[in-house]
Parts: C-alpha cells; structure tokens; sequence
C-alpha cells in the first residue's frame, strides 16, 4: 500500500460506483441513476462551488507555504561595506600626463574609464589619487571588494601615468573555530581557490548557510599569502536543529469545517548541506467526522547548491461534508495527492537586486464523489509544467519584488482527464504578480501592495483558475468567491507598527483590495469584479507567540440573480479572521 493510500484511509481503497456527470451550462449536473437522484439545479450550483473553492483552497495553502520559504530566503541580507578611501594633501606640483597605462584588468574584461579625466592635465597627486579611488570604487560596485589599483614606483616626467590592478583573489575557506571547510561549505559558496573573490558570491553563500532556521553564519576576511589574496572565515552559529509550530485559525469553509488547526516540524542539515526539511498536518479537529472534515497533510524538502535551489514537495488531502439538498443531504467526499518538482538558478545580483530563472514539473491526482458516487467530470489526473522569471530590488527605500511565468499542461506522468469533462488537458496559462512596499515619507507608515494577473485561452482545471474573495487575494469575502481563467486582483495595506519592543510588537493594517473575473460562456455573475476592505492588527509576543486578527467587509459583489449567471453572494458581508502561532 503506497503512502498516499496510507494517508486516505480503507474508505477510499474500496470500489466506487462511478457516475458520469455532464456539464449543463456551467454546472456539474447528475443523471438519473438507481443508486442516486438527480440533483436540483440549485444543489447543483452548490456542489460546484464547494468543489471548486476546496480545490481553491489547497492551491492556495501551497502557494502560501512557497512565499513563506521564499521569504525567509530573501530576508538572508546583503552586506553594505564601508568605503575604503585613499587620502593626501591638496596642492602640491603637477604633471603633465599625456597619457594612462593599466596593467591588471585582463580577468576583468575591460578596464575601469574612471582616469581619463587625467589625460591632457596637469595632475596633482592629490588628482591622481581622486582617480585611484573611482577605479577602487567601480570595482567595489561590481562586488570586488578587495581588487586595488595601485601607483607603482616610476618617473611621470615623460607624460606617462602607471596604474596597476592587484585582483583580490580567494586561497581558502576555514571555519572560525579553524576547522576547515567541509562539504557545506563548498555546496553554499561558487567561488573556489584562485578565483575573483566577489562580494555578491559571499552573500549568495551565507544566504545557503542561513537558509536554515537553526544557523546564523558571517564571515570575515583575512589577509591571505599572496598579494590581494584573502581566506574567508566563516563563523557559523547553530541552536538545535529541529523546530516546528501549531496553528489555529478559521480558515476552513462551513461545509467542511471553519476552525482549522496544523501542526509543523521543520529538521535542518541532515544532509549537512544547509538541506531543510518540513512536514505539516491539518485538520478541521472541532466537528463531528460523520458531518464535516477536512485533512491534509504535506511534506517539502530543499536543498542549494551554490546559484541553484532544488525543492521536493508532496501532500495528500481529503475532505468529507453533507450537501444540504432540496429535498435531503448528499454526501459529499473528496481526496486529492500530489508530488512536484522545482528548481531555482540565481541568474545574476548586484548589491540593489536579485534574479532568477525557475521552473519545475508538477504531478497531481483528485477525485470526487457524492453519495458514493463518482464524479466523472471532477476526475483528474494532471501533469503540469512550469517557468519564469523573477525579481527583487530596492528603489530607494521601496522593496519590490515581481514574478512573470507559465503553466502548462503535459501529456506525461499518466496525466488524463475524462471524457465528461471540458477541461482542456494540454492547457496553457500567463501570470504575473508585483509586489511592493514603501515606507510613507515622514511618517511611521509603510505602503503595502500587491498586484496579481492570469490570463488563459483555455479551460483550466479549478486547481489552476483563479480565485478571488478571500484572506489571500480580495479580502472582505469568505464563504463565496469568484473565479475564472482569466483576472487580475490588487491589494492594498496602510501598516503602522504601534510598539515595536524587543518582547512585544504590534502591527497595525487597513486598506481595500479589488478583484475581477472575466466572464465566460461557461459561468459569469450579475456583476465581474469585487471590491473589500479592511482592518486589522497582528501582535507578536517575543519570538514565539503571534496573534492575528482582521475584519473586512464586502464593498461590492454580485448582489442579483440574473438569467444563466451563477447566483448571487449570499453569506454576511462582513467577514473576520483570527489566527494564533506558536513556534518552538
């Protein structure tokens, strides 16, 4: 028995009855069967939705955990180094330089034009050694920190200026407690003896050795044996290396559950090369099974290299509930897995910003079922590519981040998709997303926004259409959302952090977001976009306790029953959130 089989339980390994279900203008819709009824247009409408917002859901949560990884990552730092001038008196004779010669460069392409100023002057040393410190300086931008340019020994009385360039080069790593460098060192560092020693190399390496939770590594440099050479010594602190957390939050859907809870172990370095392991469970564990639940459980593995990361995730989900019908209650089951693969490659980074070229292959499987039926048309067996590209950058005091990439369907790994169902297998889709937060000037107030767009001329599985109405893209809406296969949402947040101490903070948000769907032939709504807003304040206690609490209220949204679009929003308008974390 496989581990997904494990995970799902005897109840699914049984035989099913399967049901063929059609599609009737935008709906799942059940012929008349012995085993079951046919569902009225109205439950109809309602299966759809709780199937669709599950699959929603799921999504959603892996989406959530890749920009929590993401964001720890980019949070490692970059170095600010201080600048390094040389000084002399002003005045002093001139000379007449008629001409520059550079010797040095060669290992960096080209030389450094900040002397030219000096040709057809008559140059004080003080000149000279202003055109030293920009050829200094423009090595230094370019993350070379410890390349020189010297004045060598010579006479200037012909017109001609010597410069010379001593690259600063790489003879070793060592640990600070002088043990030498192992494999971890080697797996987190590009540069190797001999090497240009490039600041933006060392902050790719310690951003691998801080990757872990459990490590806080820095390094310093040390005056190596040869003429700009430098060991790099590195000092890495490390507490245990296991960790987790326990969540509980009200997240969950009434169908299947509102309160949920999650519990999560994270294990650094088994493979001692900076590797981070995590595993989570959740569940719906405050209602009775035989009404409602909803489980899942997932599993990620990473591992750098050096410019590379490589990510393994798998999980597994199901969820169970009793679809209120017009005349009785259907039960409604569902179960999903999947395992994927993705991999990162640091393209190139200065000292403002960072880019990277992604991709990765996805492998997923769902059923569904109602009253020990299958859902034919819901059946899926999909195998996803992807790529992209993306960024982050300072602007000033503005942090921004953006992503653009590509989904697509493959005919590989047994990916099928039944007959019944008018999703297209080979499917194609764009996205975007841009981020950005900037502090308000003058006041203790940063600017929070977030822009997000797809874009498909195809059908797409619901795992792959996008949702808006929810805590992660318009918020202000829970029970009821919009989706499609092409829109755009845009999320806006006034933070202010109230008290910032050492054992307590306080953060506090407001703003509204919007949201829009374009409709199709297959589903639309008395009105295409959505608008919310909202308030709320999230409090951490020390380093190990945070609380989190919002309130948003629905704006704007489908407020009418028209002829052939999906009926109106009908749970409260005004929506909260709570969430409490603890770490340990």
């Amino acid at each position: 028995m496989s581990f997904f089989a494990a995970f799902m339980g005897s109840r699914y390994l049984t035989k099913r009855f399967s049901a063929h279900l059609i599609v009737c203008a935008g709906v799942v819709c059940l012929p008349q069967l012995s085993m079951a009824q046919s569902l009225p247009p109205a439950d109809q409408n309602r299966l759809q939705r709780s199937l669709q917002r599950e699959g929603a859901a799921q999504s959603q949560q892996l989406q959530n955990d890749r920009q929590q990884a993401r964001a720890r990552r980019t949070n490692a730092g970059r170095i600010e180094m201080p600048a390094d001038l040389l000084s002399v008196s002003e005045g002093g004779p001139c000379f007449d330089i008629k001409r520059v010669d550079v010797s040095g460069f060669e290992r960096f392409g080209k030389v450094a034009d900040a002397h030219s100023n000096l040709i057809g002057s008559c140059a004080t040393l003080a000149d000279i050694v202003r055109s030293l410190n920009a050829v200094n300086a423009h090595y230094k931008d370019l993350g070379y920190i410890t390349t020189r340019a010297y004045l060598p020994k010579q006479d200037v009385s012909d017109g001609t200026l010597s410069i010379i360039i001593i690259p600063g080069l790489i003879e070793g790593y060592i640990y600070a407690n002088g043990k030498q460098a192992d494999a971890r060192i080697k797996a987190a560092f590009h540069g190797k003896r001999g090497d240009l020693l490039n600041l933006r190399d060392l902050e790719q390496g310690l951003e691998v050795l801080n990757g872990p939770r459990s490590s806080k590594a820095s390094f310093k440099l040390i005056p190596g044996e040869q003429p700009g050479g430098s060991f790099i010594q590195i000092t890495l602190t490390e507490t245990l290396p296991l960790h987790g957390s326990l969540k509980i939050d009200n997240t969950g859907f009434d169908n299947t559950g509102a309160t949920k809870a999650s519990a999560s172990v994270g294990i650094d370095n088994l493979l001692n090369l900076s590797d981070q392991l995590s595993l989570r469970i959740g569940a719906t564990p405050f209602d009775a099974r035989e009404e409602r639940f909803s489980e899942s459980f997932s599993g990620r593995f990473s591992l750098p290299y050096q410019n590379w990361l490589f990510t393994f995730e798998g999980g597994a989900s199901r969820y169970f509930f009793l679809l209120d019908g017009t005349n009785q209650n259907f039960p409604v089951e569902g179960q999903s897995h999947y395992l994927s693969l993705s991999i990162e490659r640091l393209l190139w980074r200065n000292k403002l910003s960072k880019h990277y070229a992604y991709g990765g292959i996805k492998v997923s499987r769902s059923r569904s079922y109602i009253d020990d039926f299958e859902i034919m048309s819901q059946r899926r067996r999909l195998s996803t590519g992807s790529f992209g590209l993306r960024g982050e950058t300072k602007f000033g005091a503005a942090q921004v981040q953006w992503d653009v990439g590509a989904k697509f369907g493959l005919n590989a790994f047994g990916a099928q998709i039944s007959a019944e169902s008018i999703v297209g297998p080979q499917f194609r889709l764009i996205h975007g997303r841009l981020d950005v937060q900037k502090p308000i000037s003058n006041t203790p107030l940063t600017y929070s926004t977030t822009l997000f767009a797809q874009y498909s001329k195809d059908v797409l599985p619901g795992t792959e259409q996008m949702s808006i109405g929810g805590w992660s893209t318009v918020r202000g809406f829970h029970q009821d959302n919009m989706y499609g296969d092409v829109g755009a949402y845009w999320r806006n947040s006034i933070e202010w952090t109230a008290i910032d101490h050492a054992d307590f903070r306080l953060k506090l948000t407001g703003g509204v977001d919007a949201g829009l769907i374009k409709p199709s032939e297959l589903r639309s709504w008395s009105q295409d976009y959505l608008i919310g807003a909202h308030f709320g304040a999230k409090a951490t206690f020390g380093k190990k306790v945070t609380l989190d609490l919002q309130l948003a209220h629905a704006l704007s949204r489908p407020e009418r029953n028209l002829p052939n679009t999906v009926s109106a929003f009908e749970a409260d308008k005004t929506v909260g959130f709570a969430s409490l974390n603890f770490i340990f």
